[in-house]
This record gives C-alpha cells, sequence and structure tokens, in this order.
C-alpha cells in the first residue's frame, strides 16, 4: 500500500521518496492546471479534432498517427476499443513541439517537486524524449518495463483510473518477463501479474495502485511498472534526472548516448559544478556499476 499524500515540500519529497526510491500517489498537484477543464474528451475534441496523434510505430519504426476525432471514435464503439486483443493507445512524445498542439504545454506546469530536471541542461534538441501526452480506452497501456536512462517519472491523470504494478529494483527480468509470454499490459495483466501476488512468489510483492483523476504516480528510477487502464484515460506524463538519481543516469548516458554525455558535461561544468565532479570520479571508474544495473530500457515512459 503506498502512502497517498499532498502538501510536499520539495525537500521532504527529496528525503523520504527521491533519494530511497520509494514510489508514491501524491494528491493535490494538478489542482490549478488548466487541463482539469480543457483536456477531457469533449474540449480536446472540440479543440485537436483534426490533429494526429502518436498511436503506435510501424514495423520500420515509423510513428503512426491518427486524427484525435478517429481515434475517440474508436474508443466509443465496443467492436472497435473493445474487441481489440491490443487497443491502441495515443502515447505522443512531439505533442510539444509539433504545430497544432504545441498548445498544450500552456495548460499544464512541471510540479515544483520534479523542477530539478537535469536534462534540460543539454538542450530541448538533444535531450531524449520526456514529455508525453497520454490517452487510451479500457484494455490499452503499456507493458511492464524500466524506463530508460536511469530516469524517474511522474504520471498526472486527469480523466479514468488506471491500475498499476510496480516491483523495485533487483526483481529478476526473467520472472517478470518469461520467454513466450506477450508483453501487452491486457496480457502480461492477465497471465503473469496474478503469479506476483502468490504466496510462493519468491521475490518482492508488487505495489499495486488505483490511480484516479487528480492523482500523480511517483515512479523512482530502476522500478518495474505496468500500467493498464480501466476505462478511457487521459495524462500526462514526464521522465527526468534530479540529483537524487543522477549518477545512475550519468553511467547509463555515458554508455547509451556518448556524444550526449559529452554536450551534458560541459553544461554540468558551467551550470552545476558540484554535478560535473561527480561525472567525473565516475569516469574515473570506469563503468563497472552499470554491469550490476537493469539492462531493461524503453523508449517510452511511465504511462
Amino acid at each position: 500500500m503506498l502512502p497517498d499524500l499532498q502538501d510536499l515540500n520539495p525537500q521532504y519529497f527529496v528525503e523520504k521518496f527521491e533519494l530511497p526510491r520509494v514510489p508514491v500517489v501524491i494528491t493535490g498537484l494538478t489542482d490549478s492546471w488548466a487541463v482539469n477543464e480543457q483536456w477531457t474528451p469533449k474540449q480536446l475534441m472540440a479543440k485537436f479534432k483534426d490533429h494526429k496523434f502518436k498511436v503506435g510505430s510501424d514495423d520500420d519504426g515509423y510513428a503512426v498517427r491518427l486524427r484525435l476525432e478517429h481515434f475517440l471514435r474508436y474508443c466509443c464503439y465496443p467492436h472497435h476499443a473493445g474487441s481489440d486483443d491490443s487497443p491502441l493507445y495515443i502515447f505522443d512524445g512531439t505533442f510539444a513541439d509539433r504545430s497544432g498542439s504545441t498548445a498544450m504545454t500552456d495548460h499544464y506546469k512541471v510540479p515544483d517537486l520534479f523542477q530539478d530536471d537535469l536534462f534540460k541542461l543539454v538542450g530541448e534538441r538533444r535531450r531524449p524524449p520526456y514529455r508525453w501526452f497520454v490517452m487510451g480506452p479500457a484494455r490499452s497501456g503499456s507493458g511492464l518495463h524500466v524506463d530508460p536512462l536511469s530516469t524517474s517519472a511522474w504520471n498526472a491523470l486527469l480523466f479514468g483510473h488506471k491500475r498499476w504494478a510496480l516491483y523495485p529494483p533487483g526483481t529478476p527480468r526473467e520472472h517478470l518477463l518469461p520467454k513466450g509470454v506477450e508483453r501487452e499490459a491486457v496480457s502480461w495483466f492477465s497471465n503473469i501479474y496474478p503469479k506476483t501476488t502468490q504466496v510462493d512468489w519468491p521475490y518482492a510483492r508488487p505495489v499495486s495502485i488505483i490511480q484516479r483523476p487528480g492523482e500523480t504516480v511517483y515512479v523512482p528510477n530502476g522500478w518495474w511498472h505496468a500500467v493498464l487502464n480501466l476505462n478511457l484515460t487521459i495524462a500526462v506524463t514526464h521522465n527526468y534526472v534530479s540529483r537524487a538519481n543522477f549518477s545512475s543516469a550519468w553511467r547509463h548516458t555515458c554508455k547509451g548516448r556518448p556524444k550526449m554525455s559529452v554536450k551534458w558535461l560541459a553544461a554540468l561544468r558551467q551550470q552545476r559544478p558540484e554535478l560535473a565532479a561527480i561525472a567525473e570520479a565516475i569516469e574515473k571508474q570506469g563503468d563497472k556499476a552499470l554491469s550490476h544495473s537493469s539492462s531493461s530500457s524503453s523508449s517510452s515512459s511511465s504511462s
């Protein structure tokens, strides 16, 4: 059972949740956001019905986009989304950059708890994808994964309900994602999740959440998580690196994005010299720590 908190101050959040890597559900962070009125299905339809949002990728890795009007129709008809084995799901990381949807970023602000976003030092063009507009019908969602580059994440739910299952770092991948099992959220929750709640499960039991509108889930770096939409949901989610997970993120970035790590270190030397010193010390040690960390990553965030 996770604590359900509001009115957290940033320092308390860092000490009690970020540094010890403890998931938490936080209420009240979205109370003042315009998205509460602007991001209902009706309002989104009125303003963005002709805009094409990403609903997946083709076999060559190119984005598959669908007009919002068509997507909402798909969600509403039982013989479409209601019968698909793996329903379509808007998971759009370019909404803030594409003509026609950039205004959506004016409808919310990053909460104070998550303002320490160190990847922003390399600039918007160089940093990895980090923010997503997320919308999907019942039974859509994200299969089990660990967020990339040892980033942490926050997910603010504005409409509908989500089911989460989280497992701490160190839980063996082969037990959570055995070969031959489909990775889609609905299949994973049906076939694997129940096994992890049994008394003979040899590892940590899942942290289970039913997320409600107005609640923000914090996912610490390195935690496995899967998310299933219980009905039509609308959310915004960001990945970020703070001082609390900087060391791990630096190691992963050096290995996964070496060119960006060079630019990042240069920016750190100018703006956060105390962190640049940590990065340089890690470089001297080599990448030994990486061999003990999770190799799993995903191009998506916490949905």
